[in-house]
């Protein structure tokens, strides 16, 4: 994974924590919660005394959301092996259906009114009191923030990388609390927030769809993986459609109309790109499936190999197929590889862990490369997605060692 895609990951976080900001539950509470920051009597410096208690708050929002990266992360493998049995995989399916019907408004999630009211007694303006109320406020607002984070939960666990899962998540962290970092640091932008109204409705119908994507995701994962990689071009299409021309809310609001057309056609553009990517000609190699004994022939007849770790729940795995091994440049030079594809779809199958084990995997997908003597090129292995450039620069480190163009 490049600095590019690593960006546009950690900007896909944060742009999820700030958009959080902007549901019925979370929206009406930035007042209310930048009221705890305010200057106390002995305090002289009004904007440092603020942004000090502002920034308490947020850091407990980023440990307790890194914490559940780390946990999720940690727990990749597990959640890889979970994945084989098809009727948790439609248990996740219908947990995500279920979420969004709560987003839909079709009913309501809600925290037991007995923690919230022991939680609230606990809310104070000292340091600690404002810590521990940053580390709780998705408690809170349980019912609109829990969705979007389980779905995002689900994506970092997938690659089992525990720095990715903190980084992940702390950055999602400081999209959430940036808002109170600014308005408990300047109280007088309070009085300049919108009001609240159907905008917020449709916000949160677009976390609906989002997760209506995911369910659709899983349950083609149970039932039919060689549609998997429709779910993502359909979902921009109709989610585009319904959230653009067809969701009601703010319809009073000319302005905010037509920058949800815009916004809708922008998603129903994307998606039927990504169809029309699907029927452009493209390189289709033929891959093996792994086994040690076309290692030790590759190795025989002075061939290097590459080596696939890929699996049917894996979303980067379809993008790294679809945009990158099919990519005409980069299947020519795979030819000059002996091709294996390790099915890690069942990642606690004995004979999957083996392998997974023998060469460190510990999220997908992942390239190695190994060099004419059965040895990894360490510089050469790719991580996640990267463009078709990189993946290039990765097989000719590994063809320059057998003087091959």
């Amino acid at each position: 994974m490049d600095l590019f895609n690593y960006f546009i990951h950690f900007l896909t976080f944060f742009l999820a924590g700030l958009a959080v900001n902007l549901t019925p539950c979370v929206y009406p509470m930035l007042s209310v919660t930048a009221s705890l920051f305010k200057k106390k009597d002995g305090e002289e410096d009004k904007v440092a005394a603020s942004f000090q208690k502002a920034l308490v708050y947020v850091l407990g929002m980023a440990v307790m959301y890194s914490s559940l990266g780390v946990i999720a992360a940690m727990t990749g493998a597990l959640f890889g092996g979970i994945l084989q049995n098809k009727w948790v995989v439609v248990a996740v399916s219908f947990l995500m259906f279920g979420l969004a019907l709560s987003m839909f408004g079709v009913y309501q999630l809600q925290v037991p009114s007995a923690l919230l009211q022991r939680l609230g007694k606990a809310r104070k303006t000292n340091y600690w009191g404002l810590f521990f109320s940053g580390m709780f406020v998705g408690v809170f607002a349980a019912p609109c923030i829990g969705p979007p984070v389980i779905a995002l939960l689900a994506s970092v666990a997938s690659r089992g990388q525990i720095l990715f899962g903190f980084l992940s998540f702390f950055v999602f962290s400081i999209g959430l609390g940036l808002p109170y970092l600014i308005l408990g640091t300047f109280s007088g932008l309070l009085q300049k927030l919108p009001k609240a109204g159907g905008w917020l409705i449709w916000v949160e119908h677009l976390f609906g769809v989002l997760l209506v994507g995911f369910g659709c995701f899983y349950l083609a994962i149970a039932f039919r993986p060689d549609w998997i990689d429709w779910v993502l071009p359909v979902s921009l299409i109709l989610g585009g459609l319904y959230l653009g021309f067809v969701e009601a809310s703010g319809k009073e609001r000319v302005i905010f109309v037509r920058l949800k057309w815009l916004f809708g056609l922008a998603m129903v553009i994307i998606g039927i790109s990504i169809i029309s990517s699907f029927f452009t000609k493209k390189e289709h190699l033929v891959w093996a499936p792994y086994r040690v004994q076309e290692l030790a022939k590759a190795q025989k007849n002075n061939e290097p190999v590459v080596i696939d770790f890929y699996a049917d729940w894996c979303i980067t795995c379809h993008e790294l197929e679809n945009f990158v091994l099919t990519h005409p440049t980069v299947a020519k030079e795979l030819e000059n590889f002996v091709r294996l594809r390790v099915d890690a779809t069942d990642m606690m199958a004995p004979e999957v862990q083996k392998v997974l084990e023998q060469y460190g995997i510990f999220g997908l997908p992942i390239i190695v490369f190994l060099d004419a003597n059965g040895q990894e090129v360490d510089e050469a292995r790719v991580t996640g997605y990267v463009p078709p450039a990189e993946f290039l620069q990765s097989m000719k480190l590994v063809l320059k060692q057998l003087d091959l163009p």
